[in-house]
């Protein structure tokens, strides 16, 4: 009889004991394959997509100030030296000089600026600046 209690004892334990884990591992299976494979793709890819599209953004947000290129002309047909002063250079008179144009005697010069409005005056030989209010320049 004592044969008969121990096989009948381990017998429930391995019959629930084996319906236990074939139950979790048949519902665990489905759903990692599901969850891992499926996902995992899509994943790789959004970084991915994410990573051009954050870098897009960017580079356009630094393109966003815009320099461009103005051009000065000043008449001033007796002056040696001319400069353009103005907001654009903190009225620095001798930081953005002209040069005189042969054929047509005006004073040239370009000077690149963010885009934005700007006062300015010309400087002729260092001290006559030009008269009246200040000349606007939309860039």
């Amino acid at each position: 009889m004592a044969k008969t209690t121990t096989k009948s004892a381990k017998a429930p334990a391995k019959k629930a004991a084996v319906k236990a884990p074939a139950k979790v591992a048949k519902a665990a299976k489905p759903v990692e394959k599901k969850a891992v494979k499926a996902p995992a793709a899509p994943k790789a890819a959004k970084p991915a997509a994410e990573k051009k599209a954050a870098k897009a953004p960017a580079a356009k947000k630094t393109a966003a100030p815009k320099k461009v290129t103005v051009v000065f002309e000043a008449n001033c047909p007796l002056a040696t030296t001319v400069s353009v002063a103005g907001s654009f250079n903190n009225w620095a008179i001798d930081k953005d000089m002209l040069k005189k144009d042969k054929k047509t005697g005006l004073w040239v010069g370009k000077v690149t600026l963010d885009s934005g409005v700007y006062e300015y005056k010309f400087v002729c030989d260092g001290q006559y600046w030009d008269e009246g209010d200040n000349k606007i320049k939309h860039v």
